[in-house]
């Protein structure tokens, strides 16, 4: 029975590393995209509202210069 072969996390390009250099930096790695993973689901951004379509079917409010007549300045 053949398992399925599974693409490497990473590749040690230079160095000797032991055993336990390889788990530790694997345990660190793996924690890092679980985290990141984890975020990306939580992550709820703010919806940018510029050109809704709901804004082309409206009318455009009108110019109405009558509308502070009661405004006074100091």
């Amino acid at each position: 029975m053949t398992s399925p072969t599974q693409k490497p996390l990473f590749h040690v390009l230079k160095g000797n590393p032991d055993s336990t250099e390889l788990a530790a930096l694997t345990a660190v790695l793996t924690s890092l995209a679980a985290q990141q993973s984890a975020k990306a689901a939580d992550t709820r951004t703010e919806r940018n509202m510029w050109g809704r379509p709901a804004d082309r079917l409206q009318r455009t409010t009108l110019y109405n210069p009558n509308a502070f007549q009661n405004v006074t300045f100091y």
